[in-house]
């Protein structure tokens, strides 16, 4: 079923907000490329709140001794406990156990309205 959550503004470019709907809490991210992405609002590995962790990027180096590249930013959620960084496009753990995985949830726009599929 699909929710109306928010208008675009309500969530500027780079930055994510946390809702609750129907009792399931959700991390809203609009990501600097203008796209909107929904995760579940709870880390698997211990249930804290992914709203209050950092949305960032990765660093990466094309050989060893290079200079690092800061990639994706706005890309990457990290747990507020625990660190454990995951894709808001995937949902999937970039780290150990990467079996871990937060469930996505499919985000349309419609008129300048953020709508979420349950």
């Amino acid at each position: 079923m699909k929710y109306r959550i928010c208008s675009v503004e309500d969530v500027p470019a780079g930055e994510k907000r946390s809702y609750t709907i129907k009792n399931v809490p959700v991390v809203l991210i609009h990501s600097k490329a203008g796209e909107f992405y929904a995760l579940y609002g709870r880390c698997p590995h211990q249930r804290a709140a992914l709203g209050e962790g950092v949305l960032c990027g990765l660093t990466a180096a094309s050989e060893p001794g290079e200079p690092f590249q800061y990639l994706r930013e706005g890309e990457i959620i990290r747990c507020p406990w625990h660190g454990f960084s995951y894709d808001v496009k995937t949902g999937s753990c970039l780290a150990p156990p990467d079996r871990l995985r937060v469930k996505t949830y499919p985000v349309t726009v419609e008129q300048h309205a953020v709508f979420l599929d349950l």
